[in-house]
């Protein structure tokens, strides 16, 4: 028997195991694999799709479909910069920056990985305090995908992150505010840092690093 038979039989039996014994360590692995040998099966990749699926229903109670959470990050998006022409205060601003970081995120990520096949399926609330909008990857498109695809979609949300307080700013110098515009920049710089300090090693930054390691 081939070493290609021997090692898609292994992955068909750790993909069984999976189905009475689930483990995060264990799906991980099979997901490892996959993307190693560059498994292109649509029924073992529909089967994982819906062992994570599963798992994901049984632990996240509060979703929202993918369109709805689109509409809800682009009007929230919108609103807020028509919200600061409309206030003339610096709080405004500030707070204009804040939730363009919680937008522009998951759209970054939604619109990157339209442009290279990659599908989600619900939006949560992830992050420490359970409050940041997330999107739940697809696996079977997610798995298609090169892994340069892959790590474009990771990146992108850290871009959307850090043009927040850009775009907060260059929003203040229109309104003639150069102290609130030069502290957003300062924010940015801070943000870059905390990025760097964080992203890379639990964040999209550490996995954009992990799967442009992939064909």
């Amino acid at each position: 028997m081939r070493n290609e038979e021997i090692r898609y039989k292994e992955l068909i039996n750790k993909i069984n195991t999976l189905k009475t014994d689930y483990s995060g360590k264990g799906f991980r692995e099979v997901v490892e694999i996959i993307k190693r040998d560059r498994i292109n099966d649509d029924m073992l990749l529909k089967e994982l799709e819906e062992l994570s699926l599963k798992r994901f229903n049984e632990r996240v109670r509060f979703t929202l479909g993918v369109p709805l959470g689109n509409l809800l990050e682009g009007a929230a998006t919108i609103a807020v910069v028509i919200m600061v022409f409309l206030i003339d205060s610096p709080w405004m601003l500030y707070i204009s920056a804040i939730v363009l970081m919680a937008t522009l995120h998951p759209l970054s990520h939604y619109l990157t990985g339209a442009l290279s096949g990659i599908r989600f399926t619900h939006y949560y609330l992830n992050g420490p305090a359970k409050v940041e909008p997330t999107l739940r990857i697809d696996h079977v498109s997610y798995l298609k995908a090169s892994g340069k695809q892959r790590a474009l979609m990771h990146l992108s949300g850290v871009l959307g992150t850090v043009a927040a307080p850009i775009i907060a700013s260059m929003i203040a110098v229109y309104k003639g505010a150069p102290v609130v515009a030069f502290n957003l920049l300062l924010f940015f710089l801070i943000l870059i840092v905390f990025e760097l300090l964080t992203s890379t090693k639990i964040g999209d930054l550490m996995k954009a690093k992990r799967e442009n390691g992939y064909r």
